[in-house]
């Protein structure tokens, strides 16, 4: 069973392939899914950790919010720029980078030690987020056949509204069993 396409056609001469066949499509929208999960909870979590970082830190509660701020701010900015790039460069590349930026940046959060740390630190968590999120729908249409599409997009709907209610819960289990 051929991965590269579901259905292939031809558009103005040149070939167009709609969609993925399985298990490529399973495979895809598993990575798609892990990366929206871990970059919405991550926008919900730190909410409920937030007095006891302040407080880890020596932070006030209007110096402390600026470790959520960042996160939002640079996604915001970032969106659309990055949505751009994946037009240009490739939205899988732009996943990837994004993903790679996220990881390395929850590294450094982790490891923080100041609060000034810690909010660039979610500042570029925040930018990988938005190279996860901005291609987010594009790597969705790629991996779904058009006859398939809403599917792909429910499903993508269903994992960002599940992980952004989760957030608070997941960060309670977190701080139950680790400070």
């Amino acid at each position: 069973m051929s991965s590269v396409a579901a259905s292939v056609g031809t558009e103005g001469g040149a070939r167009v392939i709609d969609g993925l066949d399985q298990p490529a499509r399973r495979w895809s929208m598993l990575v798609i899914i892990l990366g929206l999960i871990v970059s919405v909870l991550d926008g919900t979590i730190v909410n409920l950790a937030l007095p006891g970082i302040a407080r880890e830190l020596n932070a006030s509660a209007s110096q402390s919010i600026w470790v959520v701020n960042a996160y939002q701010i640079a996604i915001l900015v970032m969106l659309l720029p990055l949505a751009s790039l994946g037009d240009l460069v490739g939205y899988r590349r732009v996943y990837l980078v994004g993903m790679a930026v996220f990881t390395l940046s929850s590294a450094a959060a982790t490891f923080a030690n100041s609060l000034t740390t810690l909010i660039a630190a979610r500042a570029f968590q925040g930018l990988g987020a938005a190279g996860i999120m901005s291609v987010n729908a594009a790597l969705v249409r790629l991996t779904y056949p058009s006859s398939q599409l809403g599917k792909g997009m429910a499903i993508n709907s269903l994992v960002v509204a599940t992980s952004s209610v989760a957030g608070p819960s997941v960060a309670a289990a977190i701080l139950s069993v680790a400070s």
